[in-house]
C-alpha cells in the first residue's frame, strides 16, 4: 500500500505544476509592417520568448485604427507602433504605458523611407510637386505625416499642406495603391520601396521610380512598444522576460549573415509585411534588393522626442490633452 503522505504529497505536486501551466502568462500583441518590428517576429518563431517563461501570440493586423482600437477595447495586451498613434491611443484611453523604443541603422546605400512617385505619373522633382497641388499619399496621424510635414515645411511650404494629402490607414494598402499608379506621390517604406522597385510581370520591365527625397536632414522618429496598464500592473515580470527575449533577438539577428537571414526568416518577413502571400510570388530580384538594417537594442523614448511629436500633433488638432512624459512613460522594463 502507498502511504498516505506519500499520495498527499504527489497531489500537492500535480497541482502546483498543472497550476503552473494553467496560469502562463499569454501576451497578444500585434505589430506593424516596418522593419523595427522584425526582431519581435522572429523572437516568436525562434521560441525565445518561451524559453523566458512567457507566450506570445501575435496577431496580424495592418491597419492602424484597427489595431488601435484591438489594443483599446482589451482584445490586444500590446502592440508596437509609432509615437503620433501612442500619443492619439493613450489620450483615448489612458491606460496604456509606453515602454521602449525600437531603432535601426539602415545600411550604407540603403534607404528607409522615401517620397516617390512613378516617372510619368505625378511631379518627378521635389521642386515639381512644391509647384503644383499634386497629392501625396501618406499614412494619416503617423509619424510619417509627421516627417512630410517637416519636410515640406523645410522647403518653405508653412500652411496648407495637408489639403494635398491622400490619407490611408493601412499601410500595405498604400503600397498597392502606390504600385498601381493610383497614388502620384506617396511616403513609402522599406521593404515596400525594393518590392516596388523590382516587381514587374512576366516579360515585363521593372518601374521606374522617382525619388523626391529620402528625408534627409530630418530626424527620423523610432517605433515605440506600447502595452495595457493593466497587463503591466499584474504581469511585471513577463514584460520583463518580453524585454529580455527581445533583446535576444536583436543580437542574433545581428550576428546572423543576410543570406541565412532571409532563408530562415522569409516566412517571418511575408507575415509581417505581405499578409496571405506565397513564398514563390516574391521575385527574387525583390529579395536581393531588400537590405537589412542593423536593430539597436531596445532603448527609453527620449522626452525630448516625446516633447516635439506632441508639440506637432497639438498644433495639426489631432491632440488638446496635455500629456505628461513621466506618466506615459516607463522605462523601468528595459534590459
Amino acid at each position: 500500500m502507498v502511504p498516505m503522505r506519500r499520495i498527499v504529497l504527489s497531489v500537492a505536486l500535480c497541482v502546483i505544476v498543472g497550476g503552473g501551466a494553467a496560469s502562463a502568462v499569454t501576451l497578444r500583441m500585434s505589430l506593424p509592417p516596418v522593419f523595427e518590428a522584425l526582431p519581435i517576429a522572429f523572437a516568436e518563431a525562434w521560441g525565445l520568448f518561451d524559453a523566458e517563461g512567457i507566450s506570445v501570440e501575435l496577431v496580424g493586423i495592418t491597419d492602424n485604427q484597427e489595431r488601435s482600437t484591438a489594443l483599446l477595447t482589451g482584445n490586444l495586451d500590446a502592440v508596437m507602433g509609432d509615437v503620433s498613434r501612442s500619443l492619439l491611443d493613450y489620450s483615448s484611453g489612458r491606460d496604456l504605458v509606453i515602454t521602449g523604443c525600437a531603432t535601426s541603422t539602415p545600411q550604407t546605400d540603403s534607404v528607409p523611407l522615401g517620397l516617390l512617385s512613378h516617372v510619368g505619373f505625378g511631379a518627378e522633382t521635389l521642386d515639381m510637386l512644391l509647384s503644383t497641388n499634386g497629392k501625396i499619399g501618406v499614412s494619416y496621424r503617423t509619424d510619417d505625416e509627421y516627417m512630410l510635414d517637416q519636410l515640406l515645411i523645410a522647403n518653405g511650404i508653412t500652411k496648407g499642406w495637408s489639403m494635398r494629402y491622400m490619407y490611408f490607414n493601412d499601410a500595405l494598402q498604400l503600397a498597392v495603391w502606390f504600385a498601381a499608379q493610383t497614388v502620384p506621390v506617396a511616403v513609402m517604406h522599406e521593404p515596400y520601396i525594393s518590392y516596388i522597385a523590382t516587381y514587374h510581370p512576366p516579360n515585363g520591365s521593372p518601374p521606374n521610380l522617382a525619388w523626391l527625397s529620402t528625408f534627409s536632414g530630418i530626424d527620423p522618429l523610432p517605433s515605440v512598444v506600447v502595452f495595457r496598464k493593466a497587463f503591466v500592473k499584474s504581469n511585471p515580470t513577463a514584460v520583463e522576460a518580453f524585454y529580455r527575449a527581445y533583446a535576444a533577438a536583436i543580437e542574433r539577428i545581428n550576428a546572423l549573415p543576410r543570406d541565412e537571414l532571409i532563408e530562415v526568416g522569409l516566412d517571418v518577413v511575408l507575415g509581417l509585411f505581405f499578409q496571405g502571400a506565397n513564398v514563390t510570388g516574391v521575385p527574387q530580384e525583390a529579395l536581393d534588393a531588400i537590405s537589412i538594417p542593423h536593430f539597436e537594442a531596445p532603448a527609453a523614448l527620449t522626452e525630448e522626442t516625446f516633447a516635439k511629436v506632441l508639440s506637432w500633433m497639438q498644433k495639426k488638432g489631432y491632440l488638446y490633452d496635455r500629456l505628461e512624459y513621466g506618466v506615459v512613460v516607463d522605462n523601468g522594463f528595459l534590459p
